[in-house]
């Protein structure tokens, strides 16, 4: 979504709109006036909340495309890599902080509108700007928890990861544990010294295999006694 930097005057007699670029908002609002059957009846005021309204009506498809992106990456997170969950969801949030800045200004400024003495014109539309305020309370809502749960999304996936690679440390501890003494062993008569009567003993080759066998087939049958290979 692009922002664009929208100017309004409001006067007693006149309502002026500055912006950079054409805004499809605020030619509708022309347009519509326009057309209209009474346009004496659009004053200023009244011209100054259809456009608003407008705007504000705007950000609700893109704050519910946000919370239907953040099911479907919630749905589809175990056929996808970390690496591109945690993409997902930085730009998500960036996304989000974007509308934030701009949605709680909003806020904030139709909040003052409503409740200044110098707008006489906005005062008798009170009940009017009052709804765009409502809808901006609503927008601010939903973008606020939308982080909360690209948060709370962060964390898990964050948990799993670390489950996971716990998980393959401890096998691989498991295995580095059992090769130990078969290494030691390997290490014992892998000496090249003369006086070792082992060296000599007929079946000694057969024996020390047996022997490391047998350690590795019972450390193996200890540990998965104890689970830790699930």
């Amino acid at each position: 979504m692009q922002k664009e930097e929208v100017d309004l005057y409001l006067g007693n007699n006149y309502i002026v709109t500055y912006h950079s670029v054409s805004m499809r908002e605020i030619d509708d609002v022309w347009q519509r006036l326009e057309l209209a059957k009474a346009p004496g009846e659009w004053n200023p005021s009244i011209v100054l909340y259809h456009v608003l309204d407008k705007i504000v009506d705007n950000y609700f498809p893109h704050v519910y495309r946000i919370e239907d992106l953040l099911n479907e990456i919630d749905e589809n997170s175990a056929d996808r890599s970390m690496e591109e969950l945690f993409e997902d969801l930085f730009d998500t949030r960036h996304e989000l902080l974007s509308l934030r800045h701009t949605i709680t200004p909003m806020r904030d400024l139709v909040y003052r509108m409503i409740n200044s003495h110098r707008l006489s014109g906005v005062l008798e539309q009170k009940e009017y700007f009052a709804d765009i305020h409502d809808h901006l309370l609503r927008l601010a809502e939903k973008v606020e928890a939308s982080r909360e749960l690209t948060t709370d999304m962060r964390d898990s996936y964050l948990s799993i990861n670390s489950h996971e690679t716990n998980r393959v440390m401890k096998v691989l501890t498991v295995i580095t544990t059992i090769f130990m003494p078969l290494t030691f062993i390997a290490g014992i008569y892998g000496m090249n010294f003369e006086n070792m009567p082992e060296l000599s003993w007929r079946f000694g080759y057969f024996g020390a295999l047996f022997t490391m066998f047998v350690i590795g087939i019972t450390m193996f049958l200890l540990f998965r006694k104890k689970g830790w290979f699930k």
